[in-house]
């Protein structure tokens, strides 16, 4: 009882507060014409339609449905808008960038990180650029090969790894171990083993990332006053969450910078991305700078890691279920050599009004999936792209989007284009990869599928790395000699 009668104050305001949006909102759906969406409910518009799972679904869907590449859904105040083609993609995020480049923070991501620390969620404006120019000085095309060596290191590493377990049950964890180990290499010069305690660290705060991510929203997001709610007030157990999970974060953040800092006091560090911006850095502004170099180091190991796991895996998943694609590519190598926005100001957009403040986010599944673009896009078919002369073809464009848009598209999508072509070309000039087998020599089917959530993988499945040749081995463990 006690309990009920504390947070009937809160009741009520979150109860004056729903009514107070309900009739804005009515206002305005009276004043614009807003793209078309499902009709929600009094108060809480689409809240209940906004999809938990498998989301570049159902916007799909919507689209066909209103005959529109632009769905707008709204509940509580906030506006989304969901861009389902290449087309009103780039005539949004690319040539209106001044309106479309601002990032949605909620409060919870700013409980768990503040404002300025991850800067890929970074507001738009100066501060913003700063870390965008000082990270594309070292990840721009041109400055991309000095890092062939690291990336080398890392794939004949993984190589070796597969090689020796080739049962199939855990070349997810050898396939995470070379996405953090390459990242940590690139950015501090850190050697890492498998059991390094660095790689957990950064592990531990990844998944409370993408707990974060998968919780939803948070009461807090919607009213976010309850930010200032104690942590020991009934119902404030977020703020609990968020405590637990800003100190992982700030660990992947610290402790590596830290170490490399120390490294670099004594005289020892080696060259790598943390060490070429504090080399360029001005002593008189160092106090400003150290905080946006310990922003982009640990940030890139947030953005680069899983994004290059799930790549990885996505194409052994390939594989396994396309042996004929496999054999083709292998032909290939073999012939040729022995990788959400938030709108800033009101907007017009074929005659739709998308307000400021609104969440506006590219389908990038669906505009993949186009299939006045790309003909029988459900097909796993990379001769798609090419002429019949084995030539890229021109009229078939790449396919960009998994990247982002406009001047929020990835800064590092240059290195890990490179790092992605040379996983799959190693990978597959050593290996076949196929289907494992249990004990008793049975094949172990495969079966289609990728987890509903945001950054999404295909489901656990196992898979087996048989050497090409007689000479795969030697040539495996001879490279990784090499690199010692």
């Amino acid at each position: 009882m006690l309990r009920l009668i504390t947070m009937t104050p809160i009741l009520v305001y979150i109860s004056v507060a729903l009514v107070c949006l309900w009739v804005l909102a009515s206002r305005k759906r009276q004043r614009y014409r807003y793209p078309p969406g499902p009709k929600g409910l009094p108060i809480l518009g689409n809240v209940l339609d906004i999809p938990t799972g498998y989301g570049w679904f159902a916007y799909r869907d919507w689209a066909r449905q209103y005959d529109s590449d632009i769905i707008h859904l709204q509940g509580l105040g906030m506006h989304i808008v969901v861009l389902n083609s290449a087309k009103a993609a780039k005539d949004l995020f690319d040539k209106r960038h001044g309106i479309y480049s601002d990032k949605e923070l909620t409060s919870m991501l700013l409980e768990v990180t503040g404002p300025y620390r991850n800067w890929s969620m970074m507001q738009y404006g100066d501060y913003w650029r700063d870390h965008r120019r000082l990270f594309h000085q070292h990840f721009r095309p041109l400055a991309v090969p000095q890092y062939h060596p690291k990336r080398a290191k890392a794939v004949h590493r993984l190589l070796q790894l597969l090689l020796d377990s080739r049962t199939g049950d855990d070349f997810v964890h050898h396939v995470r171990y070379f996405a953090g180990s390459l990242i940590l290499d690139v950015v501090y010069a850190f050697d890492v083993r498998p059991d390094d305690l660095r790689l957990e660290i950064v592990e531990k705060a990844m998944r409370a990332g993408y707990d974060i991510i998968n919780a939803g929203v948070f009461l807090a997001d919607v009213f976010p006053i309850l930010r200032h709610v104690p942590a020991w007030f009934p119902g404030a157990r977020f703020k609990r969450q968020a405590a637990e999970w800003k100190a992982l974060v700030d660990d992947m953040y610290e402790v590596p910078y830290g170490q490399f800092k120390a490294t670099m006091n004594e005289g020892s560090a080696q060259q790598c991305f943390a060490l070429s911006l504090l080399s360029d850095a001005d002593a008189k502004d160092m106090s400003r700078l150290d905080e946006i170099i310990k922003s982009l180091t640990g940030t890139a190991y947030a953005a680069g890691s899983d994004t290059t796991v799930i790549a990885a895996i996505s194409f052994i998943f390939a594989m396994v279920l396309n042996p004929d694609i496999q054999a083709f590519v292998q032909e290939e190598l073999d012939r040729v050599v022995a990788t959400p926005h938030r709108a800033m100001f009101d907007d017009e957009y074929n005659g739709y009004h998308i307000p400021a403040g609104s969440v506006v986010m590219g389908n990038t599944w669906a505009i993949l999936h186009d299939e006045e673009t790309y003909p029988d896009p459900y097909s796993f078919n990379p001769k798609r792209f090419l002429s019949a002369d084995g030539m890229l073809r021109d009229d078939v464009p790449l396919p960009t989007e998994t990247f982002g848009y406009g001047r929020r598209i990835c800064p590092g999508r240059y290195f890990a284009m490179d790092t992605m072509f040379l996983i799959v070309s190693s990978l597959l000039a050593v290996f076949n990869i196929e289907k494992a087998v249990d004990e008793h020599g049975k094949v172990i089917e495969v079966k289609e599928g990728f987890t509903k959530h945001v950054i999404s993988a295909p489901k656990p499945f196992k898979a087996c790395f048989k050497p090409r040749h007689p000479g795969a081995e030697s040539l495996i463990r001879s490279a990784v000699l090499a690199d010692a």
